[in-house]
């Protein structure tokens, strides 16, 4: 399924890695492929064709650092 509404920057959601931010898009229509920062997954590249994201969500809220030792 191509989606041309996965941009640069986008909020995204995958079934299986959750909740992350479109990183890098390339590629042309069909082909195209993205990096995807994900809160939990960490980084991932996906094929646009397989990944079946979800797009459009609000901004995640960003992660609390962990206090640190001292």
């Amino acid at each position: 399924m191509f989606q041309p509404d996965v941009k640069a920057g986008a909020v995204v959601r995958h079934k299986k890695f959750g909740v992350g931010k479109v990183a890098v898009r390339y590629g042309e229509d069909e082909l195209s492929k993205v990096i995807v920062k994900f809160q939990e997954e960490g980084e991932k590249k996906l094929a646009l064709k397989q990944a079946k994201l979800e797009v459009d969500l609000p901004e995640p809220e960003p992660v609390p650092a962990a206090p640190s030792a001292g």
